[in-house]
């Protein structure tokens, strides 16, 4: 985990010198914008239940090409890997909650905007209830930090992506999820004085 940290810290840094030595001149985006996303969540593994996933995610555009933001991030789901006794049991699905600081990098500066991003944060897993034919047990709730990362499209204000999200395991339970979404993006559009221009 260790690992991810300094991966993803260095990935930040680098968008950020980037951003800065190429592209800060002028910005034609607006500094502030909420992303808000729905879709769909899928955690890792076999005997998985998918569910929803809703999040919300201000950000501030440091120039034409980047942006961090916080992402707070909710799903509802069945995780893999439950077992009592060392007999696999079937768990209901659960709530998620994971607060990230989060990087986008955009390729493009037009109406079309490809991104990749990443995050890194805090995943929490409420507990939940596990089973099989002759018993029951609680599995405890959870907190985990870990990593995410993403890739997409931007089309004006609206956002459609996919994410992964690294958070590891808990004894046999396996922890990692990956979402599809779309999403709208309210404000952080160009400024007024560059509308219709090409830049």
């Amino acid at each position: 985990m260790n690992k991810l940290f300094l991966t993803l810290a260095a990935f930040f840094l680098s968008l950020s010198v980037f951003s800065q030595d190429r592209f800060q001149e002028i910005q034609h985006y607006k500094f502030f914008k909420v992303q808000t996303d729905i879709g769909y969540a899928r955690p890792a593994g076999n005997g998985v239940k998918a569910g929803l996933l809703l999040a919300l995610e201000p950000k501030i555009n440091l120039s034409d090409k980047v942006c961090v933001g916080l992402r707070s991030e909710a799903t509802f789901m069945a995780r893999a890997g439950y077992s009592i006794n060392n007999v696999n049991a079937d768990a209901e699905a659960g709530l998620g909650l994971a607060i990230l600081p989060t990087v986008d990098y955009y390729f493009t500066n037009r109406l079309v905007r490809p991104f990749v991003g990443a995050g890194a944060g805090v995943y929490n897993f409420v507990s939940v209830q596990a089973s099989t034919q002759n018993s029951n047990i609680s599995v405890p709730a959870v907190s985990k930090f870990g990593g995410m990362l993403r890739a997409g499209v931007e089309i004006w204000h609206v956002r459609a992506g996919f994410h992964y999200n690294l958070v590891g395991k808990s004894g046999t339970i396996n922890n990692n999820y990956y979402g599809l979404t779309i999403g709208i993006v309210f404000g952080g559009g160009v400024k007024e004085e560059y509308k219709g221009n090409k830049y």
